[in-house]
């Protein structure tokens, strides 16, 4: 039988007013990552209030935007290279901890600033991290897990159309994390939706497509039902602090079920639609979800089956079961105010249109040498879709709010 590894940050320290263990963390030289949101709340002086109470050197790249680009990445390598900082600190969302994430892989290896972006998780399998510095992930939002997680997402620019590329390695997962739902409490409702629902698509994706294993599926299922119970709570009033705190720890447990598992199509098209047409990642995930999943049910019914067991939804076979849960599913993004269809959220569908043949063919391109010997079948097995036609009609199904019919 084989073995697993399960990977995790050192330390985590959790739950309200866990901000304060930053001031253990060893260093001299801290290089703060961060957003222009993030620091006209005034969570960015909170951080350096912490910081500077221990006398020392603080810098701040406080230019991550939605979706950073690789230019965004180098401004943070270029910053390092200047302050030589031993300890980098994401704080905001998976934006900011992930263009984090990869401007310490520059600061630590220059030469792969570079070379492409999807290149640099084969590069980076050669090399060893924190020669320099070590990585503390501050999440201020409750969706990605990025604080906990081995990957790092990065629009790269110069791919026509531009593409979500992935930077995956262990050696990237932070080594402390700090997830303070103090600081989560300033977010919009609208934030609050889309975030929760990305740690939602983690848990229920990551449950599905993982072979069975006691620990990412007790992760993803507690993450799971907690966000079915606390997010649209945590929407309807940002100020309870409960609901704040269990969201941050739903996001938490799904970033370590999915590091440690594995994600698919629906974050992958997401990702797409997410770099092309600027829609927020948590939101993308939403309109890709039932869709995806439904092209995915005549491979793994019985997960299925076990997931609505385990979300207390009954039916009189699989079938029924499956179509109840994706039912449930949509009632999820009907609380907490997500549009049903891509078609409802404000982008003209004339730009859809023209769009979506060569995002699909992009996609398909993108993937195509790990797929172009797989059968349909095979492909679906793995969590994959290859055909061009397949990929155009599920992108079709997430515009129109609709999904395959269940086989």
């Amino acid at each position: 039988m084989p073995y697993s590894t399960f990977i995790v940050p050192r330390e985590i320290y959790h739950g309200p007013g866990a901000l304060e263990a930053l001031a253990t963390v060893p260093g001299q030289r801290f290089l703060i990552v961060t957003d222009p949101g993030v620091r006209g709340c005034g969570t960015i002086d909170r951080v350096l209030k912490v910081l500077q109470a221990r006398k020392v050197e603080t810098a701040v790249f406080d230019q991550v935007q939605h979706d950073p680009s690789k230019a965004v990445v180098r401004g943070i390598f270029e910053m390092a290279q200047s302050f030589k900082p031993d300890v980098f600190v994401g704080v905001g969302g998976g934006s900011s901890m992930d263009a984090g994430k990869v401007g310490w892989v520059f600061y630590e290896h220059p030469d792969l600033a570079a070379i492409p972006i999807g290149q640099v998780t084969r590069e980076l399998a050669q090399r060893q991290m924190r020669k320099k510095a070590r990585y503390v992930a501050v999440a201020t939002s409750s969706g990605t897990g990025s604080e906990t997680t081995r990957a790092a997402v990065v629009t790269d620019e110069d791919e026509k159309p531009p593409f979500k590329a992935v930077v995956m390695s262990p050696q990237i997962i932070p080594d402390v994390a700090i997830v303070d739902a103090e600081l989560a409490a300033l977010m919009p409702p609208d934030v609050t939706a889309n975030t929760g629902f990305d740690a939602f698509v983690h848990a229920v994706e990551c449950y599905v497509l993982t072979q069975p294993s006691q620990l990412t599926d007790h992760l993803a299922l507690g993450s799971a039902r907690t966000t079915m119970e606390w997010l649209p709570k945590a929407v309807a009033n940002g100020k309870d602090i409960v609901a704040r705190d269990r969201m941050h720890m739903a996001s938490l447990e799904a970033g370590m079920a999915f590091s440690n598992g594995r994600l698919g199509l629906v974050h992958g098209l997401a990702h797409q639609i997410g770099a092309d047409f600027s829609i927020p990642h948590g939101r993308a995930n939403a309109f890709m979800l039932c869709a995806v999943f439904a092209f995915f049910y005549p491979v793994y019914k019985a997960r299925f089956s076990s997931l609505a067991d385990a979300l207390g939804i009954d039916g009189k076979n699989d079938a029924d079961k499956a179509n109840k849960l994706l039912a449930r599913f949509e009632d999820l993004k009907k609380q907490v105010g997500i549009p049903q269809a891509m078609k409802q959220s404000g982008l003209k569908p004339d730009l859809f249109m023209s769009q979506v043949g060569p995002i699909s063919q992009a996609f398909v391109n993108h993937w195509q040498p790990a797929v172009v010997q797989m059968t349909p079948e095979a492909r679906r097995a793995t969590g994959m879709a290859g055909d061009v036609n397949e990929v155009k009609e599920l992108f079709m199904h997430a515009w129109n709010g609709t999904r395959p019919e269940l086989k």
